[in-house]
Protein backbone atom coordinates (compact mmCIF):
# COMPACT_ATOMS: atom_id res chain seq x y z
CA UNK A 1 0.00 0.00 0.00
CA UNK A 2 1.39 3.24 -1.28
CA UNK A 3 1.97 6.46 1.34
CA UNK A 4 -0.41 9.25 0.00
CA UNK A 5 -0.39 13.24 0.54
CA UNK A 6 -2.85 12.02 3.08
CA UNK A 7 -0.83 9.80 5.11
CA UNK A 8 2.14 12.13 4.74
CA UNK A 9 -0.51 15.28 6.44
CA UNK A 10 -1.61 13.26 9.27
CA UNK A 11 2.13 12.43 10.15
CA UNK A 12 2.70 15.66 10.20
CA UNK A 13 -0.66 16.91 12.13
CA UNK A 14 0.36 13.96 14.91
CA UNK A 15 4.19 15.36 14.59
CA UNK A 16 2.36 19.00 14.86
CA UNK A 17 4.83 20.15 12.19
CA UNK A 18 3.24 22.69 9.72
CA UNK A 19 3.96 21.87 6.19
CA UNK A 20 3.20 23.33 3.05
CA UNK A 21 1.83 21.79 -0.16
CA UNK A 22 5.11 21.58 -1.62
CA UNK A 23 6.51 20.09 1.71
CA UNK A 24 4.40 17.17 1.55
CA UNK A 25 5.00 16.02 -1.86
CA UNK A 26 8.29 16.41 -1.61
CA UNK A 27 8.36 14.14 2.03
CA UNK A 28 6.01 12.25 0.50
CA UNK A 29 8.60 10.53 -2.01
CA UNK A 30 11.11 10.28 0.78
CA UNK A 31 9.02 8.20 3.15
CA UNK A 32 8.06 5.91 0.40
CA UNK A 33 11.89 5.67 -0.24
CA UNK A 34 12.81 5.06 3.77
CA UNK A 35 9.71 2.36 3.81
CA UNK A 36 11.10 0.98 0.53
CA UNK A 37 14.28 0.69 1.85
CA UNK A 38 13.17 -1.04 5.29
CA UNK A 39 11.13 -3.58 3.36
CA UNK A 40 14.17 -4.26 1.71
CA UNK A 41 15.97 -4.96 5.02
CA UNK A 42 13.58 -6.94 6.25
CA UNK A 43 13.67 -9.25 3.59
CA UNK A 44 17.47 -9.91 4.69
CA UNK A 45 18.12 -13.45 5.76
CA UNK A 46 19.77 -12.70 9.32
CA UNK A 47 19.20 -16.77 10.55
CA UNK A 48 22.50 -17.46 11.21
CA UNK A 49 23.71 -14.08 12.57
CA UNK A 50 24.02 -13.61 16.55
CA UNK A 51 22.29 -10.68 17.91
CA UNK A 52 24.37 -7.94 19.40
CA UNK A 53 24.06 -4.93 21.66
CA UNK A 54 25.96 -1.16 20.52
CA UNK A 55 29.05 -1.26 22.62
CA UNK A 56 27.19 1.72 24.77
CA UNK A 57 24.35 -0.25 25.76
CA UNK A 58 26.73 -3.64 26.39
CA UNK A 59 29.04 -1.66 28.68
CA UNK A 60 25.97 0.63 30.22
CA UNK A 61 26.34 -0.20 34.44
CA UNK A 62 22.21 0.30 35.81
CA UNK A 63 21.82 1.38 39.26
CA UNK A 64 19.06 1.44 40.96
CA UNK A 65 16.94 4.80 41.37
CA UNK A 66 17.98 6.47 44.92
CA UNK A 67 16.47 9.34 46.44
CA UNK A 68 19.75 12.19 47.12
CA UNK A 69 19.47 14.49 49.76
CA UNK A 70 20.96 18.33 49.13
CA UNK A 71 21.12 20.96 51.20
CA UNK A 72 18.94 24.33 51.81
CA UNK A 73 21.38 26.41 49.63
CA UNK A 74 21.23 23.62 47.37
CA UNK A 75 17.36 23.10 46.63
CA UNK A 76 17.39 27.34 46.37
CA UNK A 77 19.75 27.20 43.87
CA UNK A 78 17.64 24.45 41.70
CA UNK A 79 14.27 26.43 42.30
CA UNK A 80 15.77 29.85 41.11
CA UNK A 81 16.99 28.65 38.35
CA UNK A 82 13.59 26.98 36.81
CA UNK A 83 11.70 29.31 34.95
CA UNK A 84 8.39 28.53 36.44
CA UNK A 85 7.44 26.97 39.86
CA UNK A 86 4.12 26.97 42.12
CA UNK A 87 5.24 27.33 45.54
CA UNK A 88 8.22 24.97 45.87
CA UNK A 89 7.10 22.41 42.76
CA UNK A 90 8.68 22.90 39.56
CA UNK A 91 6.12 23.73 36.91
CA UNK A 92 6.35 22.42 33.22
CA UNK A 93 4.36 22.36 30.16
CA UNK A 94 2.26 19.70 29.81
CA UNK A 95 3.95 16.57 27.38
CA UNK A 96 0.85 14.64 26.41
CA UNK A 97 -1.78 17.42 26.33
CA UNK A 98 -2.87 18.82 23.08
CA UNK A 99 -1.64 21.94 21.93
CA UNK A 100 -3.58 25.32 22.89
CA UNK A 101 -4.63 27.87 19.79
Amino acid sequence: MPLTREDVAALAHLARIGLSDDEIARAEKELENVLKYVDRLQKVDTSGVEEAAPPAVAAASFREDAVIACDEVGRQTILSNFPARQIDLLKAPAVFDAPKK
